[in-house]
């Protein structure tokens, strides 16, 4: 069927020659096509995929698409970032006086204190269970100005490590690996909007392409009956010279010519408009030399798909089209708000834990005389008279240590906003749930238009092939008539226009089949699988 059809669209031509009449050499010789504005000598031919590829590379609004796909990427890793360590480091001074009534304390009532030294600490939430691990490093001199101390000024140093453990709000999720996976869904949500833009995109190039490759043939079928009105009118100017035909037939000729040619000239400007609404979507911007090419569509035909049952087209829409999985994304997320807020309701109970080390050292002195006069004797260990050195030694040898394990709790009471969160979950997951089953409706009955878009495109296309035979052996036989004076220049101007209307009507019903073809493909969305385009994310 389809070598037949494009036997008769491009048949057309060789039929002005073969309809001239007496040797005239003139006849059929073909018309010059009208200059376009803005197209230069160039051509390029392009196949279907490669004006999809094309337009998969340049097209605007899929790069657009794309910067929200790479802004999702970039979310994702800023969400992750609540996981990464914290590093502090404090370093200070402290100089203080401090009043007080204690002659112990101090003989002229102020206590005074001098240190300096500095802090390291370390925080990192994990991933795991919501467990967070602390850690910290001090390490001071301090310089009292009391004399009843034994070292002074003295080092002291201590280390700490500790987690947290939550037992019951936090365990399940928490707010920083909620918002990590409810950004991967959104993430998800973006490419399926990218695949959906990209799906629209070739399903509009597919379009274009095919409305071009139309009005390209209509062009071709409007020259070709200029070209038949040519060569009826030469056969009047003979047919008058030798006294067998009217001379009022001439005129009519000449207004049939001058009709054609302004369909003709209306069908060039209309393709110069249809390229350049395909080169909108396949340019990179405004200067790209694709602007000043004349596009020759390379294809004539649309490959069709095997027949297919309506109700396997609809499943394989329902499982492609990307539209659905943005809404399951969109689900996936709520699901995830719903066991962040239902989460937040618990009470918060905590599990705490620390180990701790710490050293001492300093330059030792005599005690006081009134304590020595008392008995009083220095318990200080050997190993605590020293610098920073015998401090961190005293730390790292394990000579002081402290263990603490205890529970944090708390409890919000009625916690109306958890409640009211969650309760906005359940609404927002209805509304999804909703939108799913309006979204599916309507990719049915995409489906069903499509399949019957595509039957009725196959009937038009066996119509209209054989009505443009008919009316091709018609304007035949009307010339063989004509040229043995048994028929009309009427009539033969009548058999033109039949032919050139029934070969107008062939190409719509081909480029009707054609872009039913891409509808369909469109529907189940498989027009960038079919082609092995992939859309890179």
């Amino acid at each position: 069927m389809r070598r037949v059809i494009r036997f008769l669209l491009w048949s057309g031509v060789a039929l002005a020659s073969a309809l001239a009449a007496d040797g005239d050499p003139s006849a059929g010789a073909g018309s010059i096509a009208p200059v376009r504005i803005g197209i230069g000598p160039a051509r390029r031919s392009l196949t279907l995929n490669q004006a999809i590829e094309l337009a998969m590379g340049n097209n605007l609004d899929i790069a657009i698409e794309r910067t929200n796909v790479d802004s999702a990427t970039e979310a994702i890793e800023s969400a992750r970032g609540a996981f990464d360590p914290v590093l502090q480091w404090k370093p200070g001074l402290d100089n203080t006086q401090t009043p007080t009534p204690s002659l112990i304390d101090s003989t002229t009532g102020v206590v005074t204190q001098h240190s300096a030294g500095q802090t390291f600490a370390l925080h990192e939430s994990s991933p795991w269970s919501g467990l967070t691990f602390d850690a910290s490093f001090d390490d001071h001199r301090l310089t009292l100005g009391s004399p009843f101390v034994a070292l002074n000024p003295f080092y002291v140093s201590q280390l700490t490590f500790g987690i947290t453990q939550p037992l019951l709000r936090g365990r399940g999720t928490d707010a920083a690996r909620a918002l990590v996976t409810i950004r991967s869904r959104q993430r998800d949500v973006s490419a399926a909007e990218l695949e959906a833009r990209a799906i629209d995109v070739a399903a509009r190039t597919a379009a274009a392409y095919w409305d071009l490759v139309a009005l390209r043939r209509q062009g071709e079928v409007n020259a070709e009956a200029v070209d038949l009105a040519r060569t009826q009118l030469e056969r009047d100017r003979r047919r008058i010279a030798a006294g067998s035909l009217a001379a009022v037939e001439l005129s009519a000729s000449e207004a049939e010519l001058e009709k054609r040619l302004d369909d003709w000239y209306q069908t060039s400007g209309a393709i110069t408009e249809q390229e350049n609404a395909l080169k909108t979507l396949l340019a990179r911007d405004r200067r790209d030399p694709l602007w000043a090419v004349a596009i020759e569509p390379s294809e004539d035909a649309a490959a069709e798909p095997e027949a297919v049952r309506l109700d396997d087209a609809v499943q394989e829409a329902l499982r492609r089209r990307p539209e659905l999985r943005e809404v399951d994304s969109q689900l996936a997320a709520n699901r995830i708000e719903t066991r962040q807020n239902a989460d937040s309701i618990k009470p918060q109970v905590n599990l705490v834990a620390s180990y701790s080390l710490c050293g001492l050292a300093g330059t030792t002195h005599a005690l006081p005389p009134s304590l020595a006069a008392l008995g009083v004797e220095s318990a200080l260990p050997a190993s605590a008279s020293g610098g920073a050195g015998a401090s961190l030694a005293s730390l790292f040898a394990g000579d002081y240590r402290s263990v603490q394990v205890g529970l944090e709790i708390s409890f919000t009471a009625r916690n109306r906003a958890a409640r009211a969160n969650l309760a906005d979950d359940a609404i927002a997951r209805k509304r999804l749930e909703l939108m799913r089953a309006r979204a599916e409706q309507a990719v049915a009955a995409e489906v069903r238009n499509a399949l019957e878009a595509l039957d009725t495109a196959r009937q038009r296309v066996r119509a209209s092939g054989a009505a443009a035979q008919s009316a091709r052996e018609k304007l035949e036989s009307e010339s063989r008539l004509f040229a043995t004076g048994e028929s009309t220049n009427f009539l033969v101007l009548t058999r033109q226009n039949e032919y050139s209307d029934a070969r107008r009507r062939q190409v719509e019903a081909q480029a009707a089949l054609a872009k039913a073809v891409a509808q369909y493909q469109t529907a189940t969305a498989t027009i960038l699988s079919e082609r092995q385009i992939r859309v890179a994310h």
